[in-house]
């Protein structure tokens, strides 16, 4: 059986009102669209987080732990609720327990497995991000009006 498929027609450039240029294929324009955003969103969270010392990642971690809290969760259980499941949950753990903001301790029932618990100073330090996070938030409502958001948060979660 021949793997090959018939190259997709080539793709036209469409002016829209607003004069922006855009493919006739709305599933690429939606693909490049969502890459564009998510770019854009990190690297406006990297700005936002570099002065707390962490990584949008590391953040994520964070944000897990502490919702869990007092409870502790093995590291395959804190890879399980990344949005990046490429990510490198183990070294990112390492990174966060050398700046002691979690705790690492070894798995009472799997000693070779690991767990991790969010540290007093992790919880300090995502208050001090929260408090500012509106600084963050303003960005995109100055873009989005809150129903826009709303619905781009319903459609978002339908392609999940």
């Amino acid at each position: 059986m021949n793997a090959y498929k018939k190259p997709p027609p080539e793709m036209k450039n469409v002016n829209r009102d607003d004069g922006r240029l855009v493919s006739d294929d709305p599933y690429r324009d939606l693909r490049f669209n969502l890459l564009h955003s998510c770019s854009w969103v990190n690297n406006s969270m990297r700005q936002y987080l570099q002065p707390h010392g962490i990584t949008p990642k590391q953040y994520s971690i964070l944000r897990i732990l502490n919702e869990r809290t007092p409870e502790s969760l093995s590291i395959q259980e804190i890879r399980d609720m990344l949005a990046d499941k490429m990510s490198d949950a183990s070294r990112l753990v390492d990174r966060l327990e050398k700046k002691r903001l979690i705790d690492k301790f070894p798995s009472d029932q799997d000693r070779r497995s690991n767990r991790a618990r969010i540290t007093a100073a992790g919880q300090r330090l995502l208050g001090e991000i929260n408090r500012d996070r509106k600084l963050l938030d303003g960005q995109i409502s100055e873009r989005l009006s809150e129903g826009e958001i709303e619905h781009l948060n319903n459609l978002l979660d339908r392609l999940k």
